[in-house]
């Protein structure tokens, strides 16, 4: 039975397909897999400047809603900020579409927290069943990540209120790693606990394959190459990955950085290169349409992901479904989809010497190098395709309007 459902998250495609971050990511190529299985799919999301209010991008309908002009002027591709939030909620209690008349849908699916309630004021009005999807967490890492212990317990506080808040409100709530599920069952009664399931990230193996030619303006690069894809966050720990480069080039001279990305840490990171004198052997390239990337790391001989946090690593898998080696940090998130580092190298987190020594060991055995590879790809294949991925999620979907 084909489905209406809408996608719901704050940030989204713009009209050209481009897409910010790794929520979103995994929202619009859920969408797409789920109209290839022949499901209506909206996906409702903030204004984009720029962008039309409505688009059509493989089949899926965006829907892009503003409040005042507020949601649109504070689009940033690299980070949901407060306003957007706020003001997108209140949308969704105005929530219309065709034609201003109430449209029909079977499910509402917001992803994280605040697009969780708009999904559920939508899906009330709609009579429709409510799935949330959150995208990891961090709750346990919010010390290490913000400066400010205010704001930081402030955060603590506001995640242990929504996660089980969102979990009573939904008929379902996915999480994309077992560590956060776990927690979240731990605050809720028992009757409740069964609403919480976790199914991890997907990718686009037609997108990221190991037959994608490489970016011409790296071609000409003769040395290995470490890549890094990541929003320039301090969850993301790229400072690391650079103060770990230092040890690197000590050894392997002719080594080059590439950091694919954007965000607010950039200065820093910039800031860092120029004081370890790693101005020849790192780029930092910006912000590069998702579309593009594979054709970055088509060129890479390791790619590292040095995260604090985690959920079920998309960079990660993005890595392995081009048969890269990955150098990864060692936390929930990317055990889950690696075996516990059977197929890629884990190094502690926030460690700068022994990432260098994981990157070394690799860049010192070409079989290592190609085994991790292979072991990755047919990982990928077996179990985090979005085919597959959708299909589980599709049955979530049929199990919330049998029950």
């Amino acid at each position: 039975m084909p489905l209406e459902i809408a996608m719901i998250f704050e940030l989204g495609p713009d009209d050209e397909g481009c897409i910010g971050g790794g929520v979103e990511l995994h929202a619009i190529n859920l969408a797409k897999e789920l109209v290839k299985q022949g499901h209506e799919v909206t996906y409702i999301t903030g204004a984009i400047p720029n962008s039309k209010k409505e688009a059509l991008i493989e089949g899926v309908k965006i829907k892009r809603i503003d409040f005042g002009g507020i949601i649109r002027r504070s689009y940033n591709p690299q980070q949901l900020n407060f306003s957007r939030q706020f003001s997108f909620l209140l949308k969704s209690l105005f929530f219309r579409s065709r034609k201003g008349r109430e449209q029909s849908f079977d499910i509402c699916h917001g992803h994280i927290y605040s697009a969780g309630i708009a999904a559920r004021i939508i899906g009330k009005r709609n009579k429709a069943k409510i799935i949330n999807t959150i995208h990891g967490s961090y709750y346990k890492y919010w010390n290490q990540i913000l400066p400010n212990k205010f704001k930081a317990c402030f955060y603590r506080k506001m995640e242990r209120f929504l996660a089980p808040f969102l979990v009573k409100k939904s008929e379902v709530q996915i999480h994309t790693d077992y560590d956060f599920a776990e927690t979240v069952k731990d605050w809720v009664k028992p009757k409740y606990k069964k609403r919480i399931i976790t199914i991890l990230n997907g990718v686009d193996i037609g997108k990221f394959s190991p037959d994608v030619t490489p970016n011409s303006s790296i071609s000409k690069e003769t040395g290995p190459i470490i890549m890094t894809s990541r929003r320039l966050v301090a969850k993301n720990g790229v400072i690391c990955l650079v103060q770990s480069f230092k040890k690197v080039v000590e050894k392997h001279p002719n080594t080059i950085l590439f950091i694919i990305g954007d965000g607010p840490e950039r200065e820093k990171i910039q800031n860092e290169i120029n004081k370890l004198k790693l101005h020849k052997n790192a780029r930092l390239i910006g912000m590069v349409p998702n579309d593009e990337i594979p054709s970055y790391l088509s060129k890479a001989d390791i790619v590292a992901v040095p995260s604090i946090v985690e959920a079920s690593s998309i960079s990660v898998l993005e890595a392995m479904a081009m048969k890269k080696p990955v150098v990864a940090s060692d936390i929930p998130g990317i055990r889950e989809i690696t075996k516990f580092g059977e197929n890629c190298v884990l190094v502690p987190p926030m460690n700068p010497s022994e990432l260098a020594n994981g990157i070394n060991g690799l860049l010192e055995s070409e079989s290592r190098r190609k085994e991790l590879g292979k072991l990755g790809y047919e990982e990928v294949l077996e179990n985090y395709t979005w085919e597959k991925k959708a299909k589980e999620i599709e049955q979530v979907y049929y199990s919330a309007i049998e029950s």
